[in-house]
């Protein structure tokens, strides 16, 4: 459904049904808000405009900077060097910057696919007076922490190149998303460059959103690990499914952003501002009271699998919600799942179980239940075999219970909906050990 001939990459007829059904359910949303007059030239540049810095950061953050977006504000505006940091990271948030303002300028030009040129020209801006700013590198270089080896030689970084730009021109009718991971994934799979491949990949990405209308996304340092998994998934068997799925969910999140900032230019509200403040003070309770759980179910899991060999891994993903998705799941609308934490349980000559836990708006029961208060909710989800969507709900079963809230505000106290669909209140340590014993209990099952 999707050609991808000519890529490393393969879908097949399975997963292309799959994705089709996703893009179009994105593809609908964008044409609704472009029929509400949501979703023009001028939101779409008000909306980057608003994000401008935090992009920059976050880009650069995944690469090892340490620079938030207000002081790369400070760095780009006022060209000072940010004291307490490297000053390196300082022009690296001046040349990304630079480079993500033509990215908007070359956007503008919807006749010419993205090519080599273009390329080139982003990648010189954005490592300025650096070696090989602009140039395809001639030496070896190796991705950190990836099994993958980039080409070696200039040959045959050229060749692949070559073929990238090709396929950008031969299928520019595709939908911009897809362009997007495509282009995205393909280059970091090349790693054409000595320096800035990731840098340049994000903004190539967002060049294909950009210029088809898209409101541009941005991938936090706090999804890093799952950035570089689904890479390298990619890299590793041409599987690109699972960034495909990242690529749509950033979307989404782009989507609802641009939503919230066209409310927002409607003027400011004292009121309004003065419960944002409460709500980010709730979504701090919120994400400890996560990691609190994570953490005890990890302990529980230890204790009962040290006995017989096995081992508990839990990875707990960093803020996964913002405050933006915090206002929408408590509103009760959808935001893309946001991963929580992954429960790894390994035990000799058993079947590894793993585990999702990701947050999103309340059900309907519980929203009931909670009288009628709005607010975030965990639920589990397994490995699909599929691989797209990579995880799929456990709905009945999973572990203990199918959800899990707490009072907006309150941490120490969870309800949840169970299997039957009744609602049953736990505190943090009993509810963190009735999951731990259900799931070794799912174990080889």
């Amino acid at each position: 459904m999707f050609n991808l001939e000519g890529t490393p990459y393969l879908l097949d007829p399975k997963a292309s049904e799959q994705v089709r059904t996703r893009l179009d359910a994105i593809e609908e949303r964008v044409s609704l808000l472009r029929r509400n007059g949501m979703l023009t030239e001028q939101t779409v540049k008000d909306y980057y405009g608003e994000k401008r810095f935090e992009q920059v950061a976050e880009s650069n953050a995944i690469e090892g900077s340490t620079l938030s977006a207000g002081e790369t504000e400070l760095a780009v505006l006022k060209g000072i060097t940010i004291t307490g940091h490297d000053p390196a990271y300082t022009k690296d948030a001046m040349a990304l910057d630079r480079a993500l303002t033509r990215i908007t300028e070359l956007a503008r030009d919807t006749e010419h696919p993205t090519d080599i040129p273009q390329l080139h020209e982003v990648h010189a801006l954005l490592l300025g007076d650096r070696a090989g700013a602009g140039i395809f590198r001639k030496e070896r270089v190796t991705i950190r922490g990836a099994r993958h080896t980039p080409p070696k030689t200039w040959e045959q970084i050229m060749t692949m190149m070559t073929d990238w730009q090709s396929w950008s021109a031969e299928n520019i009718t595709l939908p911009a998303p897809i362009r997007s991971a495509v282009l995205h994934a393909w280059l970091t799979h090349v790693h054409p460059f000595i320096d800035g491949n990731g840098r340049i990949s994000r903004a190539i990405g967002n060049l294909e959103l950009i210029r088809a209308g898209y409101p541009p996304i941005i991938i936090k340092k706090k999804e890093r690990d799952r950035y570089i998994e689904a890479l390298a998934e990619s890299d590793e068997g041409g599987d690109i499914r699972s960034f495909l799925e990242l690529i749509f969910d950033r979307i989404e999140g782009g989507l609802t952003g641009l939503e919230l900032s066209a409310k927002r230019r409607q003027g400011f509200n004292p009121v309004v501002e003065k419960i944002r403040q409460l709500q980010e003070k709730q979504l701090y309770i919120w994400e400890t009271g996560v990691k609190l759980l994570a953490s005890i179910i990890g302990h529980r899991l230890t204790q009962l699998l040290e006995p017989v060999g096995g081992a508990a891994t839990i990875r707990l993903y960093d803020s996964p919600l913002d405050l933006d998705d915090y206002q929408e799941v408590c509103g009760g609308r959808s935001v893309s799942r946001s991963w929580a934490f992954t429960v790894r349980i390994e035990i000799p000559g058993v079947a590894r179980l793993e585990k999702l836990a990701y947050i999103s708006h309340r059900s309907n029961r519980m929203y009931q239940a909670m009288n009628l208060e709005g607010g975030p909710s965990l639920y589990w989800s397994s490995k699909n075999p599929a691989n797209f969507p990579k995880w799929l709900a456990d709905g009945e079963n999973s572990p203990f219970a199918m959800e899990l809230t707490a009072k907006v505000g309150n941490g120490d106290e969870w309800i949840a909906r169970l299997a039957d669909d009744s609602i049953a209140r736990v505190q943090t340590t009993e509810l963190a050990t009735k999951i731990a014993d259900a799931l070794v209990g799912q174990v080889g099952v």
